[in-house]
């Protein structure tokens, strides 16, 4: 065998791996259409239904970390909810001036604050922390960001969702419209989230596939947590709770239903260190629980399988770089009259993969209604700009077994007043 019949076959099967790859996620994407279409007819046919103890005690954690722009907001927001049983504990690591904002609410009758001279656990550890001081009559943890807006019925919608005793953890809808105008990055960004929001986990919520805890906006028992040795302390610990969840026996629900306004990042950078930091966390903790899920006998295959797409997503933009790279080489071979793969069979096969993103990007927008807000070029441009970042931090998940938490600034800025009643008067 030549070297160039060597460097052939090798190009064969690399290639032959990258398209079963993204074969797999697109026909995915496919299957979850036709899925959409059932959704439609069945939203809104169900009745909610309240647990038999209908106002138990719930706690809400506030995570934060030099929030000055959006503190008092969230705070605000949070102790006018229209729910008499709960507490708000604000876990604070702050450095700045959050610190005295958060001295003044420490006199409300519903807010507790914690003050942490150090961030060990980053995030996790100070919701860890918030954990040992919850009200002893407490059954139920609500964490929120502190960017987040919660509706004044969000309590009451979350507690909906658990009258089946599997269902540990629910996430809600977290709905980035505050600042979505402030620029086109704002905009792509918010087109790509409802491709998440108002498709992708809508379609898993169908077919009970695998849904994993977003960081806010998400209810968790108090008692699942204290089985599965409460939040994680990796980067990404809303997906190791997940894990450790599914785990243990219990799923999380999702309800599309339950909105809550949040911000956008509003620069690159920002938006680039928060995806890194997803990427890397997210990827290291799917090769730490991977066999622990896939030998777990309580859950579905289908279940499993979905683990595997939702696991392995973040890892398909190091596949996407060498693809890239691949592509070279073949137009390089094909001017040698070599080519790696019969042209027609490429051609089709390369638009089968490369209509399933956009079709993503455009159901999950058609779905939450966005019409002309809607920016899937932006979107697509977006996604390819931080394909080669992505990559490398999936890498580093790969690699190493400790990460760094890249915290996103929150600017606190509305351009548009979300629909729905709040407790909180929007600046635009």
């Amino acid at each position: 065998m030549g070297l160039i019949e060597l460097i052939c076959l090798i190009i064969y099967y690399a290639n032959l791996i990258i398209t079963l790859t993204f074969t797999a996620y697109a026909t995915r994407v496919y299957l979850f259409a036709l899925l959409a279409r059932r959704y439609k007819k069945h939203r809104g046919s169900g009745k909610r239904t309240l647990l038999q103890d209908e106002r138990p005690f719930v706690s809400i954690l506030i995570p934060t970390y030099n929030e000055p722009n959006v503190v008092d907001r969230i705070l605000m927001a949070c102790t006018g909810l229209d729910y008499d049983q709960y507490e708000v504990i604000v876990i604070d690591d702050s450095t700045d001036e959050t610190v005295e904002k958060l001295r003044k609410w420490a006199y409300h009758p519903r807010v507790k604050v914690i003050h942490r001279d150090h961030r060990d656990g980053w995030k996790g550890g100070a919701l860890n922390e918030g954990l040992k001081h919850l009200d002893p009559r407490s059954r139920f943890v609500l964490v929120f960001d502190a960017d987040f807006v919660p509706p004044r019925d969000v309590i009451q919608r979350f507690l909906t969702n658990f009258t089946d005793e599997k269902v540990g953890a629910v996430q809600g809808y977290q709905w980035y419209i505050l600042n979505a105008d402030e620029n086109w990055l704002t905009k792509s960004v918010r087109t790509i989230t409802t491709a998440t929001y108002a498709f992708d986990l809508i379609a898993r919520k169908m077919c009970d596939g695998f849904i994993q805890l977003c960081g806010s906006a998400m209810m968790i028992r108090r008692d699942v947590l204290e089985k599965v040795g409460g939040f994680g302390t990796d980067i990404t610990e809303d997906w190791e709770l997940t894990l450790r969840i599914y785990q243990h026996g219990y799923r999380v629900a999702y309800d599309e239903t339950i909105k809550v306004p949040c911000e956008v990042p509003s620069t690159l950078g920002r938006y680039i260190k928060q995806q890194c930091r997803w990427a890397e966390g997210h990827t290291r903790n799917f090769k730490r629980y991977f066999w622990k899920i896939m030998g777990n006998r309580e859950l579905p295959l289908r279940t499993k399988l979905d683990f595997l797409m939702v696991g392995g997503i973040f890892l398909t933009s190091v596949v996407f770089m060498v693809g890239q790279a691949l592509f070279v080489l073949d137009i390089l071979l094909m001017a040698l009259g070599h080519p790696p793969m019969p042209f027609p069979l490429s051609s089709c096969l390369f638009i089968y993969m490369s209509i399933a993103y956009p079709l993503s990007l455009f159901l999950g927008a058609l779905n939450e209604g966005l019409g002309k807000d809607r920016y899937i070029i932006g979107a697509l441009v977006l996604s390819y700009l931080i394909a080669p970042f992505v990559a490398w931090a999936c890498l580093r998940g790969l690699l190493f077994k400790t990460g760094v938490f890249e915290r996103t600034y929150k600017t606190g800025v509305v351009t548009r007043r979300p629909p729905g009643d709040y407790s909180v008067d929007f600046k635009v």
